[in-house]
């Protein structure tokens, strides 16, 4: 599991080299379309940013809700994890992409990759103001809101009517939000996801 697990990340850290050093500082896709270019360095200071640190990844990974009475991270086991939304929810959908697999409970998307019988979690994909970051930000919070919760962000870019704030962790995971100019430039989905993304 730990093997395949590395093997994936491993692949896709060398994909993400390939693409960071093909990229020109002329390429129109990193200059209009997205300030993310993998070196992470958004602020053109010509430093590479490392990422954020996080004093818990605990919980500054996980997804809450008072309503049904959920508090579940990325950091937590798996089955427990599926345990206590299979309880509020009932059994997932499941989609299955050959390495990973993604169990939808109602709002909240959960891929994970499995080997053995045993599950990974790799990122959690919200999409109702049911739940919330344990920062306090949820569906319809304002770009404001998210930077007085987390600061500003490591990227941030615009794509049509969509607006992406990006938050990298030197501790292992990133959390993207979404907002919208259709929603009054208010949240529509956030993920957060194991490694970065």
């Amino acid at each position: 599991m730990k093997k395949r697990f590395l093997v994936m990340i491993m692949t896709m850290v060398m994909g993400l080299s390939m693409v960071a050093c093909g990229k020109s500082k002329d390429d129109d896709f990193y200059n209009t379309t997205s300030d993310c270019g993998v070196d992470l360095d958004c602020d053109d200071d010509g430093e590479v940013d490392d990422g954020l640190a996080s004093e818990n990844p605990r919980e500054d990974t996980s997804v809450s809700s008072e309503v049904y009475e959920i508090n579940v991270s990325l950091m937590d086991d798996a089955e427990e994890v599926f345990k206590t939304l299979t309880d509020n929810w009932g059994d997932p959908y499941i989609e299955d992409s050959g390495d990973y697999k993604i169990a939808t409970f109602d709002t909240l998307k959960v891929t994970y990759s499995e080997v053995d019988g045993k599950k990974e979690l790799i990122e959690f994909d919200v999409y109702s103001d049911c739940y919330k970051t344990n920062k306090g930000i949820t569906i319809a919070s304002t770009q404001d809101d998210i930077r007085a919760a987390y600061g500003e962000p490591l990227c941030e870019y615009d794509d049509g009517d969509e607006h992406y704030m990006n938050y990298f962790y030197k501790d292992g995971f990133s959390i993207y939000f979404t907002t919208s100019s259709k929603a009054g430039d208010a949240v529509t989905m956030y993920q957060i996801v194991k490694g970065r993304g």
